[in-house]
């Protein structure tokens, strides 16, 4: 900024913005216009000077939008220049997406050829005919001899028989519960070494272990479930009655049992079981106990 003085009834101000710009201004023209005239001249002219800035905007072949300050950054070749308010709007597709979800797609992609690799193995296995093999013919499978699942049959003599045998076993070896309050029964155990035999004959299990055989009979109706347990030692044993290796009934059935009634029944007990020594026997909630052998 200059400021000359040419004489003294003259003030001329100077000011020198740019090389093309020049403003001068003389004292009498300074009080007729003012300060606020000079201040918009000064500004209109540093304006001029200053370069225009500018950008362009517009869409690729790909239908990626693009806006750069040079038209050497245009990062596409072929591509339309278009004016900021006509450009058109964004699709989804060329929404931009984050860089791991791109990655993930592209790998789920079944039209991968990283994907296309092992699909076309699998469909190469797929469509191959299975190896052939020297099959040998099955054998026919050996029919095992049936299994004894019922307990044998007795006639009436031999019945008859098996319950004298129980009968007399308790003037010798007295084994058994007496009839209560609460059940009219009398139960009595014994052991027939002829109906052991007999037993692991019609079994065909020579292993078999002691037999034991009860009597029930009823004083009054009463209901009977061979709910039994024996205890020697460390054996605790409780035979099923649903099995006829453990618990079978010879004469009688099990539930009901009227006034008169009998019942006969055997018991196979563990091969660890010793009937010469003490065996606890339970029934429901009595307990005895006997040695059934001496």
């Amino acid at each position: 900024m200059e400021l000359q003085l040419r004489n003294l009834q003259k003030l001329e101000f100077a000011l020198d913005l740019a090389s093309n710009c020049r403003i001068s201004m003389h004292s009498h023209d300074f009080l007729q216009r003012g300060l606020r005239l000079f201040r918009t001249a000064a500004l209109t002219c540093l304006l001029g000077a200053l370069p225009a800035a500018a950008s362009i905007t517009g869409v690729c072949p790909d239908g990626s939008m693009f806006i750069v300050n040079r038209e050497a950054d245009i990062p596409c070749p072929d591509a339309k220049q278009v004016d900021p308010h006509d450009m058109p709007p964004i699709r989804p597709a060329y929404l931009p997406r984050p860089h791991a979800w791109q990655i993930f797609q592209t790998q789920q992609d079944p039209n991968n050829p990283y994907n296309l690799v092992d699909r076309a193995r699998e469909v190469r296995e797929a469509a191959a005919p299975p190896p052939q093999e020297n099959h040998r013919p099955a054998l026919p499978p050996i029919s095992a001899a049936p299994e004894t699942t019922t307990p044998p049959r007795l006639d009436d003599a031999e019945l008859r028989d098996l319950a004298l045998i129980v009968g007399l076993s308790q003037d010798r070896l007295p084994a058994g519960f007496e009839p209560g309050p609460q059940r009219a029964l009398r139960v009595d155990f014994a052991h027939s070494r002829a109906f052991e035999a007999r037993l692991r004959e019609h079994f065909t299990d020579p292993a078999l272990g002691p037999v034991v055989v009860f009597s029930v009979r009823a004083e009054a109706a009463s209901d009977f479930r061979a709910n039994f347990t024996f205890v020697q030692g460390h054996v605790a044993y409780h035979p099923d009655p649903g099995d006829s290796q453990q618990l079978g009934i010879l004469a009688g059935a099990l539930g009901t049992l009227a006034d008169g009634d009998h019942l006969l029944g055997y018991l196979v007990l563990p091969a660890k079981v010793d009937l010469s020594q003490p065996t606890d026997v339970y029934w429901n909630d009595r307990r005895i106990s006997v040695a059934l052998l001496r």
